[in-house]
């Protein structure tokens, strides 16, 4: 019996292999290559692997279609296992599992705000914009980023030393002919590409988009407690973190506060996202 073919991640700053098996599983696996592009872990092809215990190392996580008599299998994104019959879901499912396993496999040792990013290519210096699910964060990144390096359109993962584990995972866009579910889009079919430096957090700013607010962007500066009052929410691991409020007070000194922006349209935070990535490091 030959073994699943495997594909290596590195993602958040852990490395994923996604064991692919199920019906079809060759093809699966070029569709996951091609949705994954950015985040494919050096050294590693996707070839085969030993019998046995995967590598020592890396979270696995299982997909697979099922046959179309398969049935259903039952799935959370808590699950590393997961085989549906309908390919988008699954995607998106996949995506979802990933997600949980490396945030839980990296609390305690980053800051994780649910934003997107993007950064300066040359400098490595990223505005990341947090905001709860569904509200614009891949729009932005679409918008703002083909100029820019992509870091994430779901979590920006801050270290210590300020520089950020990228988390380049396929855009997650809604689609209005497909209910319920979202399209797994590879990066690199919205002209996105992956950091050539470093990223390190240069601001932070609380999006909240209002489809029929007039005019520019609105802006207001948040004190260091209504920031960390706002910030928690949008976070991942927040308290299970070592010296957590000190830590994000840290932060946002360094890069000089947090502020809530109100707005109507992506292409509207251009000059936002310009001035904050324009920063040189004060790490």
């Amino acid at each position: 019996m030959s073994t699943p073919p495997v594909l290596p991640l590195h993602v958040l700053g852990t490395d994923v292999d996604v064991r692919v098996v199920g019906h079809e599983p060759e093809h699966l696996l070029e569709v996951l290559r091609a949705r994954w592009h950015l985040a494919l872990r050096p050294g590693r092809t996707g070839a085969s692997t030993p019998a046995g215990a995967p590598a020592p190392g890396p979270l696995v996580v299982e997909a697979g279609v099922l046959p179309p008599d398969g049935g259903t299998t039952p799935w959370t994104r808590q699950e590393n296992t997961v085989h549906d019959q309908d390919l988008p879901r699954l995607l998106q499912r996949l995506t979802q599992s990933i997600t949980h396993a490396v945030i839980t496999a990296r609390t305690g040792e980053l800051l994780m705000l649910h934003a997107a990013g993007l950064a300066d290519p040359g400098t490595g210096a990223t505005a990341a914009f947090v905001a709860p699910g569904n509200t614009g964060k891949t729009t932005l990144c679409r918008t703002l980023g083909p100029t820019r390096a992509y870091v994430t359109d779901e979590t920006v993962g801050v270290r210590r030393d300020g520089t950020i584990a990228p988390y380049l995972k396929p855009l997650s866009t809604r689609r209005d002919d497909w209910a319920g579910t979202k399209d797994e889009q590879a990066p690199g079919e919205a002209g996105l590409s992956a950091p050539r430096v470093a990223p390190w957090l240069a601001g932070v700013v609380l999006l909240r988009r209002e489809p029929d607010h007039p005019g520019p962007p609105r802006a207001a500066e948040l004190d260091v407690l209504d920031a960390v009052l706002e910030l928690t929410p949008e976070s991942s691991g927040f308290m299970r973190t070592d010296g957590p409020l000190r830590w994000l007070a840290d932060v946002l000194h360094r890069t000089g506060g947090a502020r809530s922006v109100v707005y109507a349209e992506a292409r509207d935070l251009e000059p936002l996202a310009a001035q904050i990535c324009a920063r040189r490091s004060p790490w």
